[in-house]
């Protein structure tokens, strides 16, 4: 009995997260505003390719990041250091955003100041593909770095999402090789975007912002 009751109360969290979801994509395309859930592991180079976006585009956009982790506004600072507004939410042992959580940070700013809107989930490959922030676009970011298997191992935050980031390539060779990440991003979902990139050295990361729709100034 006490095992259904916890279903039933899961089901239901399920049920109101993605009323709140649509509540903010709804909200955000009658403003005609860009918002963009980065997802991944932790080292993946979530926060640096987030680096690079603000820093190209924060002369042109008002960039507004909000960054999840379990605790520190280290990856908020890094980002806010290239013009980006950014907020951190520390959900103290959470491994996901949740669209509650969005809104309520939505709901301290006027929107209408801010034209790019990115989350950096916390870092992982499972939780936060069951949990719909009501972002535009879902990215999911990995590594070469992470292992030939990663992608396999993942499929459900991948059927998930829009675009596929290949990051780090700037280290194939012998050890590393981004192929077999590409395909396997591509047999899980037919169709969708997957870019190799290089946060480090910048790689990829112009294709990225085309892929978003963003006119790179």
């Amino acid at each position: 009995m006490a095992k259904e009751k916890k279903i039933v109360v899961k089901k239901q969290a399920y049920i109101v997260n993605d009323e709140i979801a649509d509540q903010i994509r709804a909200k955000m395309e009658e403003k005609n505003k860009l918002f963009f859930n980065i997802m991944g592991s932790i080292g993946a180079g979530k926060t640096l390719l987030l680096e690079r976006i603000a820093e190209r585009l924060s002369s042109k956009y008002r960039v507004f990041v909000i960054n999840g982790d379990v605790a520190t506004t280290i990856d908020a600072d890094r980002i806010a250091r290239q013009g980006a507004t950014t907020v951190q939410i520390n959900t103290g042992g959470g491994c996901h955003l949740t669209a509650k959580l969005i809104l309520s940070e939505l709901d301290k700013i006027d929107v209408d100041n801010y034209d790019i809107f990115f989350a950096e989930n916390v870092g992982n490959l499972i939780c936060p593909s069951s949990w719909d922030i009501g972002a535009q676009l879902n990215i999911v970011v990995v590594s070469i770095t992470e292992g030939e298997y990663v992608i396999k191992k993942h499929p459900i935050i991948f059927k998930g999402a829009d675009i596929a980031i290949i990051n780090k390539c700037d280290l194939e060779g012998s050890d590393f090789d981004s192929k077999v990440l590409r395909e396997d991003a591509a047999k899980i979902k037919s169709g969708m975007k997957v870019i190799c990139t290089s946060a480090k050295s910048g790689l990829g990361v112009d294709e990225f912002i085309s892929t978003l729709g963003i006119k790179n100034p």
